[in-house]
């Protein structure tokens, strides 16, 4: 009977080894999968919350001051303001200011134009209140005067389509700087001015701008010395053919340049402007068609 009982008890343990080892196998893949699941289930929020602070980073760097070139240039949706560029023919901006936001051009009355007495085409000395429509001028049978330091401003109430204006104007320490305008009444609004052209005449430059609605545009500018004239007075010869300008200063031509096209062919209206300095004009002569 001693030899039969070892030899039972192998047989029960061969038995029960395979079924344990199994088990363990089971417990121990179950509790692996239980960690993987948990870790993953962990590890999602910072995955997601790291995308976004590179998403984030990334947007921020994108539109910061050093990529912003290269983002306006990769997408198109961003069209960069150009810098202006000042050069000897572009004018101040308070020049600018001055033509087009101080005062308003006067224009003479329709009623004055059609009824007046105005069909010579030739003026010699024409400084009688009757023939301007003006704020701030003086009339004398020698000239018209200025008032010094407010807009004084004369328009002549003949138009013309083609225009040519000499006259002189007195020096006595400085040249005065004082604008000449050529006035283009609105068809559709005849108390407006659809178009101006506006001469400059300053100690060391000229300009000419052409006006619409507020907003000028430099046509031509030139540099003058005017300022070390020793003459009493200076003689300015204007002349507006409809298609360009042509300016003469001291009898020598300074200034050609194309007249605005809204003006070629239509009637215009000659005014004279000061702001600040007193001017005194003589010898006026207009003449044209």
């Amino acid at each position: 009977m001693m030899p039969e009982e070892p030899e039972q008890s192998l047989r029960r343990a061969k038995r029960i080894r395979p079924g344990i080892l199994l088990t363990v196998i089971v417990v121990i893949v179950s509790a692996l999968l239980i960690y993987k699941i948990q870790s993953m289930e962990s590890d999602r929020p910072y995955t997601e919350s790291s995308s976004r602070q590179t998403a984030q980073r990334k947007s921020t760097s994108a539109l910061s001051p050093e990529n912003t070139k290269t983002h306006r240039d990769e997408t198109g949706w961003f069209e960069e303001k150009p810098t202006p560029v000042l050069d000897p023919v572009t004018p101040e901006p308070d020049l600018v200011l001055t033509l087009t936001t101080n005062r308003q051009p006067l224009l003479p009355d329709v009623k004055t134009v059609e009824e007046g007495e105005l069909n010579s085409t030739s003026w010699q000395n024409p400084f009688y209140n009757l023939f301007w429509k003006s704020k701030g001028w003086q009339f004398t049978e020698a000239g018209m005067v200025s008032t010094a330091g407010h807009i004084s401003t004369a328009t002549f109430v003949r138009p013309y389509k083609k225009i040519s204006v000499s006259f002189r104007v007195d020096v006595k320490e400085n040249f005065p700087s004082f604008e000449l305008h050529l006035l283009t009444r609105d068809p559709a609004n005849p108390e407006k001015v659809l178009i101006a052209s506006a001469i400059v005449f300053q100690n060391d430059t000229l300009s000419v701008f052409a006006v619409k609605q507020g907003v000028s545009k430099t046509l031509k500018q030139v540099k003058l010395d005017l300022s070390t004239t020793d003459a009493s007075s200076v003689s300015i010869r204007f002349v507006g053919t409809g298609n360009r300008f042509v300016i003469s200063v001291g009898g020598r031509r300074v200034l050609t340049c194309t007249q605005p096209a809204l003006q070629s062919g239509r009637e215009c209206f000659l005014s004279f402007l000061t702001t600040k300095d007193q001017v005194q004009i003589s010898a006026l002569r207009i003449e044209g068609e």
